[in-house]
């Protein structure tokens, strides 16, 4: 098995490698602007390393769960074309619903889930896809997360046997591949749409296997470090009036970069790191999910550190400018 794993981890090397020079040929490159985190031209795309894994994944082993792997498929192929050119919302959208719709199909989910209760699972997967793509803005921090949820789930997979382990086992092969190029200080290349939207469509599927199984609904705290980052952020340009559809520098993490001059790196690996520490705490160690109240003791605990902290950062670099 340790063979194939290797041949698995070279042969996206070797795609990423040839990517990466099509990528500069055809001119699929980040431009930094004044929305930017980061300050040189870098090539986009590189996350197409991660539905190719589950496609890899899927043919070494018998081809099971086909809808799911179509679904990423038809989602990864949109998030790839907006990272070429401009993809009206409203077509993303719609492909992104219906992604989401086989990843459902292949779940059972029309068979477990009450059907009042489907809109709202929509939107929270809709909502998931479109924040994790969000908080995809600095090196490192995409990569660094999505290895820390897919290890999280080898670690829980050994007490629940709900997960399919070579699946998780071959996206970690292509995040590790991924992050040769961008866990570093100038980039090489960047996930771009097509891989934190395949990746937020994976880990979907992953928390929704596990929830069906389960029946507790905090299992989605395994996104709990970017889920306050992103929500109350979120919330917070609501409130001011803003498009949350807009590009914006008002994430925690896009102000530790920017007006705190913070290392992309170090921030990347903090953030990774604290979502370690509460998947280990309240998930692997006790070997079981946490009770409802103290779930929402968590989100409620999360939510107003993640305040505190934004507020002490805005008056700290309240006369610093942004790079």
């Amino acid at each position: 098995m340790f063979l194939n794993y290797f041949i698995v981890f070279l042969s996206l090397l070797l795609i990423a490698l040839i990517y990466h020079r099509l990528a500069l040929r055809f001119n699929i490159i980040d431009k930094p602007n004044h929305r930017s985190s980061h300050i040189h031209s870098t090539v986009r795309g590189g996350g197409i390393l991660f539905p190719l894994a589950v496609i890899f994944w899927w043919m070494a082993f018998d081809f099971h769960h086909t809808w799911m792997v179509l679904g990423i498929i038809w989602i990864a192929a949109i998030s790839l074309l907006d990272d070429i050119y401009t993809i009206s919302s409203k077509i993303r959208f719609i492909i992104q619903f219906i992604a989401l719709t086989m990843a459902f199909y292949d779940l059972d989910v029309f068979l477990h889930v009450n059907w009042l209760a489907l809109p709202v699972l929509y939107f929270i997967s809709l909502g998931i896809i479109n924040a994790i793509n969000f908080m995809d803005g600095i090196n490192g921090i995409t990569g660094l997360y999505g290895l820390v949820f897919l290890g999280s789930m080898l670690a829980v997979n050994i007490y629940t046997g709900v997960f399919d382990q070579y699946l998780l086992r071959y996206e970690i092969l292509a995040i590790c591949v991924f992050l040769l190029f961008n866990l570093r200080k100038k980039a090489l290349m960047f996930a771009g749409d097509i891989g934190s939207i395949s990746l937020a469509y994976l880990m979907i599927y992953i928390l929704i296997q596990w929830y069906l199984t389960s029946g507790s609904w905090t299992v989605v705290l395994f996104l709990l470090v970017y889920g306050a980052d992103a929500v109350l952020t979120m919330a917070d340009r609501l409130r001011k009036g803003e498009k949350i559809s807009e590009p914006h520098r008002s994430h925690l993490y896009q102000i530790l970069a920017n007006q705190g001059k913070n290392s992309h790196v170090n921030i990347a690996i903090a953030y990774a790191a604290l979502q370690l520490g509460v998947n280990f705490v309240f998930f692997i160690y006790p070997k079981s999910t946490p009770s409802s109240y103290l779930g929402i003791g968590m989100i409620v605990g999360a939510g107003l550190l993640y305040v505190g902290i934004k507020a002490m950062l805005l008056r700290k670099y309240s006369n610093v400018p942004a790079q």
